[in-house]
């Protein structure tokens, strides 16, 4: 390249990274210091044995009536809705239902059959409620599964300040936040995903706008890296600068590197182009545990009504391997296995490779008291343990619910290589200490407060310019404004 070419196109490069620098500079703090939010502070979610516990005690002395049930069902639900008996029935396609089990007709729920579940998950020290609506778009459900058929909104004037979010379609709590988790996720989860409601509910143009400021950014640091160690050594001394842009070359050079690893990982994360989107569960998976039938539902109704005595919140139907049993949740927010007769069932992986090997699917069973790999709890979800992994020879892993035999999670290549080369890199937590809060304290603390002075020195600079590009103009127009009146 000739000199003079390369002294353009090298101006040019320090150009477009102030450039840029000045018009991203607030969105890369931003997402900066609402990290250190986030490394103690998660989205809010609801309490598992509260929302287990919202619903009355399973009663079927008015259940009479079952709807016409046809086709393969992975799963049959019984629980209360208020005052109503509800019947949730799950095809092995994963589309559910809901009926009411005194009538057989589909579910109709009104915000006051839901309102004492809403006060008992609230708990004690509330003094009123009030119902807000039919809520599709809030603020605090847009991340949670079925928002865009609405949930019930409840409000409740008690110390928390609370707000409940009840499913009409069964009487679930599907999401509860308290004045305390709304004030840390408006300064943490919600700047830094970009999560407003005004942009998230329009999902495609919230994918594009993070996939466009993420890539701004990319380049934007990866100019920054460049210049940092182009003038590296300019000079007598490390660094050419002095005062703020000193300190910016400085830690640009030592925390470079992870700013970028950091907004690599969350453009990444938004599948531009459908980069490591996930895919297809294999089809041994749908395979390994037989569907269940509405005789055995029936025959089930028939035990529960024998048997009035029993305190069930929650009864699930299902099958492991070739076994049906069912889930509950009793009274005390425990979880237990039965077998279709109430007796106790524990869940054991005899039955799962008896089912595997029915199939002739080449797989291994192994019982997970704690992380692994690809199955650990995180700030913002907590894993359930124990569970049932079983991997197949094709390499793909899938977890089942020691408590329950739901499945978890399904690791296939796509949510593989998203572990390693998108959410390891980005929450730094490839190995169990690292996600401990020690590795935290010393490890993401301290790189996350180089990676925020990268950011805030890079703003000032920005703001310093823009003000010397002001003062300059206002200065040129005033000698301009002169020179026309001495003329």
């Amino acid at each position: 390249m000739k000199p003079r070419l390369r002294k353009k196109t090298v101006r040019a490069i320090f150009l477009l990274h102030r450039w840029l620098g000045i018009t991203l500079g607030s969105m890369m703090c931003v997402w900066c210091l609402s990290g250190f939010v986030m490394l103690w502070k998660a989205w809010p979610q609801p309490d598992e044995m509260r929302a287990g516990l919202a619903h009355e005690r399973v009663q079927l002395d008015t259940a009479g009536v079952l709807p016409p049930l046809e086709g393969s069902y992975r799963s049959f639900r019984i629980v209360m809705a208020g005052a109503i008996p509800v019947l949730q029935t799950t095809r092995d396609t994963g589309a559910a239902r809901s009926f009411d089990l005194r009538t057989g007709k589909a579910l109709s729920l009104s915000p006051d059959d839901l309102e004492n579940e809403a006060a008992r998950y609230a708990g004690p020290g509330r003094v009123s409620v009030r119902f807000e609506g039919l809520r599709d778009h809030d603020q605090w459900i847009l991340n949670t599964k079925g928002h865009q058929s609405g949930f019930y909104r409840y409000a409740f004037d008690d110390p928390q300040k609370s707000l409940v979010y009840l499913s009409p379609v069964n009487g679930d709590v599907v999401q509860a936040t308290t004045e305390a988790t709304r004030f840390w996720s408006w300064l943490g989860a919600i700047p830094h995903w970009l999560y407003p409601s005004l942009l998230k509910r329009h999902q495609r143009l919230w994918v594009n706008t993070l996939i466009i400021l993420s890539g701004a950014g990319i380049i934007l640091t990866s100019l920054g890296l460049w210049i940092g160690w182009r003038r590296l050594g300019a000079g007598r001394q490390i660094s050419p600068y002095r005062g703020t842009h000193f300190l910016h070359h400085v830690t640009g050079l030592i925390f470079g590197l992870m700013l970028l690893s950091w907004i690599t990982t969350g453009f990444l994360s938004m599948n531009p182009a459908g980069l490591f989107a996930p895919g297809p569960a294999p089809g041994w998976v749908t395979r390994l545990n037989r569907a269940v039938t509405s005789t055995e539902l029936e025959a089930l109704l028939e035990t529960l009504r024998a048997h009035p005595e029993s305190r069930f919140r929650d009864i699930r139907l299902s099958a492991w391997g070739d076994k049906a049993f069912i889930a509950v949740i009793d009274d005390e927010g425990k979880r237990l296995t039965l077998d279709p007769a109430l007796s106790p069932l524990p869940l054991t992986v005899e039955p799962l490779k008896q089912a595997l090997g029915r199939d002739g699917i080449a797989a291994s069973v192994a019982v997970l008291e704690h992380d692994d790999s690809y199955y650990f709890s995180t700030r913002h979800l907590k894993r359930p343990f124990p569970v049932f992994r079983v991997t197949g020879d094709d390499g793909v892993r899938l977890y089942l619910d020691a408590r329950c035999g739901a499945q978890l999670l399904v690791a296939e290549a796509g949510a593989k290589g998203s572990r390693w080369f998108i959410y390891g890199p980005h929450d730094l937590n490839f190995f169990g200490w690292l996600r401990t809060p020690l590795a935290r304290l010393l490890i993401r603390l301290p790189l996350l407060l180089g990676v925020s002075a990268i950011c805030l020195t890079g703003l000032c600079l920005g703001i310093m310019r823009l003000r010397f590009r002001i003062t300059t103009t206002r200065t040129k127009r005033r000698k301009q404004d002169r020179s026309g009146t001495s003329g």
